[in-house]
């Protein structure tokens, strides 16, 4: 109950969750901290906070939890047919275009399965969010986490026809120093693009006046005019297809990103995370 006020960020979410009731949970808590003789949490009528004991309990504990949890399951003979609530966290535009029709489909073969899909960009904490996995695009930056690899992304640069009709074609990456172009600053504030080509590789810092951590305004504002776009062919499919956007040094090969399944531990793993996983795995092949 300790772990779920945390994660709820308070007693009334986490009694939802548990199906009980908040007066119930702070009983239970404050049990707890009695027996342990330390405060875990700080409680005000506006917020609630975690002691210095009680972030020590919560992030060495969970741990525990998640080695218990997995313990049970590998224990028991329902570890090998999945079954209870598969939460999955992906990015917003990803889970919008490719994924949630494959998560549905996945669902309706999997009835006895409580399936929830969370779309954000931000870079989810498994824990926080009580997930079981993440979809995540590109390199994954938390090497805690075990990583699957399930598809390549393609990229593609970009723009609008007037954009190109206004400031030219870029005709090798060096020419990209002297257009506008569209900066993906959900990572960082610099970006660096890379291209291969006859002569090796060449890597640009590139310069422009917009900038966004979401590939949709990216490719919107490509098609605006405002430059040019490098973004995963998801994004930018339809606009290349009805003519709102133009591919732009296509002789230089753009390394595909990767599609990865993020999960918490190797070990004993729930059979519903594997099940998903390999689902996907086939998904995206038979897509290719």
């Amino acid at each position: 109950m300790f772990f779920r006020v945390v994660e709820a960020k308070g007693f009334g979410a986490a009694a939802r969750r548990l199906e009980t009731t908040a007066a119930s949970v702070s009983r239970r808590v404050k049990a707890l901290e009695q027996r342990l003789g330390v405060r875990l949490l700080q409680r005000t009528t506006r917020k609630l906070s975690l002691t210095e004991a009680g972030e020590r309990y919560f992030h060495e504990g969970r741990r525990l939890l998640h080695e218990l949890a997995d313990l049970e399951q590998a224990l028991t003979a329902s570890a090998h047919e999945p079954q209870g609530e598969l939460r999955i966290v992906a990015p917003m535009s990803f889970g919008q275009r490719r994924l949630a029709s494959a998560v549905a489909r996945f669902a309706a073969l999997h009835r006895q399965l409580r399936i929830s899909l969370l779309l954000e960009d931000r870079e989810t904490d498994l824990f926080d969010e009580a997930a079981d996995l993440a979809i995540r695009i590109g390199y994954p930056a938390d090497s805690s986490m075990i990583a699957r690899a399930i598809a390549p992304v393609p990229r593609h640069a970009c723009a609008s026809p007037e954009y190109l009709a206004r400031r030219g074609s870029p005709q090798t990456p060096q020419d990209l120093l002297h257009h506008d172009c569209l900066h993906y600053n959900l990572i960082s504030e610099r970006e660096e693009w890379t291209f291969r080509g006859d002569d090796g590789e060449q890597t640009l810092a590139i310069t422009g006046s917009f900038c966004s951590n979401n590939g949709d305004v990216l490719a919107q504002a490509a098609m605006q005019g405002l430059g040019i776009a490098l973004l995963p062919d998801f994004i930018v499919d339809a606009g290349l297809a009805d003519g709102r956007l133009v591919k732009v040094l296509e002789a230089f090969e753009r390394a595909p990103l990767t599609l990865f399944a993020l999960y918490p531990s190797r070990q004993h793993v729930p059979a519903k995370t594997r099940t998903f996983i390999d689902y996907l795995l086939d998904h995206f092949a038979a897509a290719a």
